[in-house]
């Protein structure tokens, strides 16, 4: 019972991510969907992904605004004895907004950023996961065990479960950037992060039972065979307030561009708050009391990025992204750290490339792979995410010579599909993920 809720806890911290690390969202424009090699930007979203590039804007002020449609397909599969019973975790997230803003003045300029870095929507099962069906039938038989005293005997267990798990990480960055020389610029800033989870489960079922039974007048038990209903369910909020210095560097020469930014990781403690009709908590989990707090860090990230004008209609453009993952300490509320389990950190890479079909026409694409450290040890059917390659291709058409719509379509195939084998090759879980995400956006200068 108590893996079942610590499953559940973990779920909601890393259930909705899409893109970038186990626990970050990098897509954060509607350029980034269409090439996601964009850390070397001086483009206005550079304000998040290169934010010492906005030295290098034009005087005065630029805005950008972005709304992308993500849905999300987390599948796992129950392969034990060949049964091959398939659950469906579905993420579908209606709009999910960027807004950036930046002023330029002679050699500074100030910027700020909103977006969600982290979450942004629900996953739901409705019919629940594999471990939930396995779980139940434990918790079921100890409540068989108490409602008959011990005497009974259990025919048929029938279980069914839900799970939802909703995060959203909303944050707003704020900092300015220096340019130091004609080539060299520096930027300081920090970003304040709002985190707010919820997660509801529910377990219901029933155990066909024969038990004793001393009918009236009678001087010696019978048997008799009735059904024994079974619902728990569990319903809990989770908020917390961080804060996170970010620093980076760019240096502009000719046709190259070099960037470097550094995120701190964001020290973040979330507290519970228990809603009404979380019988199995209250009754089972004193962990899950209101007031009480575990760990949900942000991880640090280091990114190094480039890009080459090589003529003036095409641009190529490449980065490496490094988390610190295994120092983001991530509790669950039994207790533990399941970052702790990973093997290593994760490792990123970007490419793209951009080319000015006509005057007002720019087309793009890009890939990004990511590379995490995961093992048999981290990976539950809650908390399951495999090696990430993501296409993305799109455009940006110039209205004017002050505003831009960008537009794009990814596409992120977790693959190779991942396979828990437990205690033998016929008693697996396989594990599928696949994400979509279509965007518009609007940059404008004045």
């Amino acid at each position: 019972m108590k893996r079942l809720f610590t499953s559940i806890a973990f779920a909601s911290l890393a259930a909705v991510t899409f893109a970038g690390g186990l626990l970050t969202n990098t897509n954060q424009s509607a350029s980034f969907v269409r090439n996601p090699a964009r850390y070397a930007s001086l483009s206005t979203d550079a304000i998040y992904f290169n934010p010492a590039g906005t030295a290098f804007f034009n005087e005065g002020w630029s805005f950008s605004a972005n709304w992308q449609m993500i849905w999300q397909q987390r599948d796992a599969i129950d392969k034990t004895m060949g049964q091959n019973v398939k659950y469906d975790g579905k993420v579908y997230v209606p709009c999910m907004p960027t807004l950036f803003a930046a002023y330029k003045t002679g050699d500074w300029t100030f910027s700020g950023f909103f977006g969600m870095p982290g979450g942004g929507g629900k996953a739901e099962f409705n019919n629940g996961l594999p471990s939930f069906y396995y779980m139940a039938q434990n918790l079921f038989k100890q409540g068989f065990n108490t409602q008959t005293g011990g005497y009974g005997t259990i025919n048929e267990i029938t279980a069914g479960s839900q799970f939802e798990s909703t995060q959203y990480l909303f944050a707003l960055q704020l900092g300015a950037a220096y340019k130091i020389t004609e080539n060299l610029s520096a930027y300081a800033g920090v970003r304040a992060n709002y985190v707010t989870n919820n997660y509801n489960g529910r377990i219901y079922g029933n155990i066909n039972g024969t038990i004793p039974y001393i009918p009236e007048g009678a001087t010696a038990p019978q048997m008799i065979t009735k059904d024994f209903p079974q619902e728990y369910n569990v319903d809990l909020d989770q908020s917390g307030i961080a804060f996170a210095p970010i620093v980076g560097v760019d240096y502009k020469i000719g046709n190259f561009n070099f960037a470097a930014k550094y995120e701190f990781r964001a020290v973040t403690t979330v507290e519970n708050e228990l809603n009404e009709g979380a019988d199995i908590a209250a009754a089972a989990l004193p962990e899950f009391a209101d007031g009480n707090t575990l760990r949900a860090d942000a991880p640090a990230i280091l990114s190094l990025a480039g890009s080459w004008q090589i003529i003036p209609r095409l641009q190529v453009m490449a980065g490496w992204n490094y988390y610190f993952d295994k120092d983001a300490k991530v509790e669950s509320l039994m207790g533990g750290d399941n970052m702790k389990k990973l093997s290593r950190n994760t490792i990123e890479y970007t490419f793209g490339a951009e080319f000015k079909l006509t005057e007002k026409l720019l087309l793009s694409a890009g890939i990004q792979y990511s590379n995490y450290g995961i093992n048999d040890a981290y990976t539950s059917d809650l908390a399951f995410v495999n090696d990430c390659f993501m296409t993305g291709l799109g455009g940006k058409y110039s209205l004017t010579d002050k505003v831009d719509i960008n537009f794009g379509y990814c596409y992120a195939n977790y693959a190779p599909d991942y396979d828990i084998i437990s205690i033998a090759p016929e008693l697996s879980t396989r594990y599928e993920r696949k994400t979509h995400n279509a965007t518009i956006g609007v940059d404008f200068r004045l």
